[in-house]
């Protein structure tokens, strides 16, 4: 297991989304992005997790509600190297 600190972790995870190509930044708009360090207890191998409506499934009804979240899981990925 990788020994990384919680602040390390989100630090990664705020430099991998900045890599992301403007063009698929856009498409993410109403998405907020966690870290925590479990998965849910039955799905324990779990790296992350999207909640909300895909973009595919937005449409004009789609306004004023509250954001997406993607949750990524760190324990399972520093366990994973």
């Amino acid at each position: 297991m990788l020994e990384m600190t919680r602040e390390e972790f989100e630090e990664l995870v705020a430099e991998a989304l900045d890599r992301i190509p403007p063009e698929l930044t856009r498409l993410m708009d109403n998405v907020a992005v966690f870290v925590e360090d479990e998965p849910p207890a039955d799905d324990p191998e779990l790296l992350g997790l999207y909640e909300g409506t895909p973009l595919t499934d937005r449409g004009e009804w789609y306004a004023g509600v509250l954001p997406d979240r993607i949750t990524i899981y760190r324990n399972p990925h520093v366990a994973d190297v």
